[in-house]
């Protein structure tokens, strides 16, 4: 288990890594969404929240699933379903009965593709004929 504190002057909140499909920024608040459809605001802004999950996962000897994509979010690639850039829509899903859908914009999406697809270097021939 990966378990995050986030220790505020009003609030404590510990937040379980793993089960995080995504961190969402909102001004200087970040809006965590668990896989199941939770959610939960956290008074730290998203670069914040982003060191935090990078010391976590440095100090557990972890490796770090998680994605910054541009100002506003933070995925989890644990999750990662889908990724559509003509719709601009990246789906994350535990493969049973949740899923969550974000819209992001397509150059994003076009960069997070070519990352994941290269770290699946075994499947990068397929995928090269199919977008041909």
């Amino acid at each position: 288990m990966n378990i995050v504190c986030i220790n505020t002057r009003d609030e404590l909140n510990l937040i379980d890594l793993d089960l995080v499909a995504c961190v969402n920024a909102s001004g200087n608040y970040s809006n965590v969404m668990y896989i199941d459809g939770n959610k939960i605001m956290v008074s730290v802004g998203l670069s914040q929240f982003e060191a935090i999950i990078k010391d976590s996962t440095a100090k557990q000897h972890l490796p770090n699933t998680f994605v910054r994509l541009g100002r506003s979010v933070i995925v989890n690639n644990r999750y990662l379903s889908q990724i559509n850039i003509l719709k601009q829509k990246l789906t994350l899903s535990d493969r049973g009965t949740h899923a969550y859908q974000l819209t992001v914009p397509k150059n994003l999406l076009k960069s997070y593709k070519e990352l994941i697809r290269k770290s699946y270097s075994g499947n990068s021939k397929i995928s090269d004929e199919a977008t041909e």
